[in-house]
This record gives C-alpha cells, structure tokens and sequence, in this order.
C-alpha cells in the first residue's frame, strides 16, 4: 500500500465506520441495547458482590474473641492468662471486662427490661469476667482460641467469638462470585452474538467493496479495522449507557433504604465511589472487548476473497 494510504487510513476508518453504524441505525441499537441488558443484569450481580465482599471485611475487622474466665479465678491467674495474650504476635488488643462492668453493660444493653436484673448485685452476679480481644488477622481466630484453651486448668472457662458471621458471608460471597461468571458467561456469548451479526450484515453489504479492496491489495488488517471500531463503538457505547443507568440507581436505593438495612455487628454497605470506580473500568474494558470479538468473528470468513 502507498504511503498516502496509510497516511489517510486512520480517518478513511473512522468515516467508514460511522458511515456504518448510520446505515445499520436498527442493528446498531439492537446491539447497544443488548450491551446494555446484558451490563445491568451483570452489574447487579457485580454490586451484590462487592457489597458482600465489603461486609465481609467490614465484619472480620469489628469481630472480637472474648475469653471467660471461671468464676474462681486468681489474680495470679488472671494476670498470667493476660500476659500470655498480650505477647502474642497474633494479637492486636486485649482488654479485661470484670463480671461487674459485663452485668452493667448487659443492663444497659436491655434498655426498657433493665429492672429486670436490679436484684442481682456483686454477690450473685450471674456475669462472668472475661478479656475481650481484638485480632491483627481475622484469620487467626483459630489460633488465638487454641493459645487461651491453653489455660483452661489455670482460670479459663471457654471462648467465644462469632466467627460463624463470617464464615455464612465468606459462603454466600463464594456463591455470588460463582454466579457472577456463570451469568458474565451468558450475557457475553448474547451480546457477542448480536453484535456477530450487526457487523456481519455491514459486510455483507461490502462484500463486493472488500473484494475489490483485496484486488488492488488493501491488507486484511486495513479492510478489517473499521469493522472492529464499529463494534468496539457498539460495545462503548452500551456500556457508559449501562454504566449511567446503575449508578442513578445504586444512589437512589442507598438514599431509599439509608440506616434502615440490618447488617451484622453493625457492617456498612460499599460507598458508592469504590463501587462505580470498579464498574466503570470494567464496563468499559468489557463492552468494548465484545463488540471487538464479534466485530473479528463477522469479518473472518469475508476476507477469504
């Protein structure tokens, strides 16, 4: 090919292709439109994800391992477990709850019901003592309960910590990621296919065009570019679409349901930024890879001219 060619290919391409996406207006918004389903449907299933993933985090960082001392337990005991605790490069925090101020806590915690424990006092106090422990890793809470069942025979009773959230969360966030690819999978293949056959009727149309192109000797890569740039533009343009729709709507429902959603050991839902941050890249990267795909897919066999 001549150097002037090459010279004006770059703007022969983008004539050509919006010259395309004019004549085949139906085609095209058939396309954008299914590139617009399909990343509202996926972009659903991606915010679910990410809010999981973000409560799971959220949750992990607020739990505490609480340690129970018997009932008889020594100072001796107590400052032994305690310094044990404390030098566990494992360990964040660890904080003594006496079995007075976890009666007092509990009172306060039942608000309206509080005079129902007004008979009990430091004579009966129901309440055990306990260290109330704060983890660098969350998952160390395994570790750090075998360390203090260490000390069973020396004042502790048991260990509790609700580890059991996390591990329903890390289930249900396995389960949305799975299904996630399995939907991506599905979507993808439908808009890649419509987008196939939108650029495959463009050629068509330019059947005889190619030919003549390839009898003069235009490149392949010449006579395919504007075809892919017209799908990589389809795919574009569903997604920014796609990707408006979902953040009107993930502000809308964050403004509707506010304080309002219950959430384990008062977890919070992804803000808004993280989310949209990660959707628009990959909406962007997603929508254009598969009007490119089908756009490579239609052209293929027409070049064989």
């Amino acid at each position: 090919m001549k150097f002037n060619s090459l010279k004006t290919m770059p703007h022969n391409v983008i004539r050509d292709t919006l010259k395309s996406i004019e004549r085949n207006n139906l085609m095209s918004v058939a396309s954008v439109l299914s590139v617009i389903a399909a990343l509202i449907i996926l972009g659903i299933f991606l915010i679910l994800t990410i809010n999981v993933q973000s409560v799971t985090k959220d949750v992990e960082s607020k739990l505490e391992l609480k340690v129970f001392l018997q009932s008889g337990y020594t100072e001796t005991q107590k400052t032994t477990i305690e310094e044990a605790l404390k030098n566990s490069s494992l360990i964040e925090s660890v904080n003594f709850e006496s079995s007075q101020e976890a009666l007092d806590k509990f009172t306060v915690s039942l608000q309206d019901y509080a005079p129902l424990l007004s008979g009990y006092n430091s004579q009966n106090n129901p309440m055990p003592a306990s260290f109330i422990i704060r983890l660098k890793n969350p998952n160390d809470f395994q570790a750090v309960q075998t360390l203090a069942m260490t000390f069973k025979d020396q004042g502790v009773e048991y260990v509790r910590y609700g580890q059991e959230y996390v591990d329903a969360l890390v289930t249900f966030n396995k389960f949305t990621n799975t299904l996630s690819i399995v939907v991506l999978g599905v979507l993808s293949l439908i808009s890649i296919f419509i987008i196939y056959n939108t650029i495959k009727l463009t050629v068509f149309a330019r059947r005889r065009e190619i030919g003549i192109m390839k009898y003069v000797g235009a490149t392949n890569a010449y006579i395919r570019a504007p075809f892919i740039l017209e799908g990589t533009l389809l795919g574009l343009m569903g997604s920014v679409v796609a990707f408006l729709i979902i953040r009107i709507a993930y502000y809308y429902i964050l403004g509707l349901v506010g304080g309002n959603l219950f959430l384990p050991v008062g977890a919070s839902l992804a803000s808004p930024d993280a989310v949209m941050g990660q959707l628009i890249l990959f909406f962007l990267i997603y929508g254009g890879f598969i009007g490119a795909v089908g756009s490579v897919f239609a052209i293929r066999k027409f070049l064989d001219v």
